[in-house]
């Protein structure tokens, strides 16, 4: 689940909130209800160490065979 950022047009006031479902949402500076998301920028993990993590060999795996979409589930 996403967690969003909100900008209030009418005090100026940039917030963030974990909401689910239709909540109604408030400005917290000024109690104002029209209100504008933004999708927050995610941050990249590191390594413990702070050096970034290598995401290169994220993926499907290399190489046919295994999987459903290999016709390792026996299926096809």
């Amino acid at each position: 689940m996403p967690i969003y950022e909100y900008h209030c047009p009418s005090c100026g006031k940039d917030f963030e909130l974990f909401v689910r479902g239709e909540t109604r949402l408030a400005c917290p500076g000024c109690d104002g209800r029209k209100i504008e998301r933004r999708m927050s920028v995610t941050a990249r993990p590191t390594g413990g160490t702070g050096s970034p993590v290598d995401l290169s060999n994220l993926g499907p795996p290399k190489g046919g065979g295994g999987g459903c979409g290999g016709g390792g589930c026996g299926c096809h």
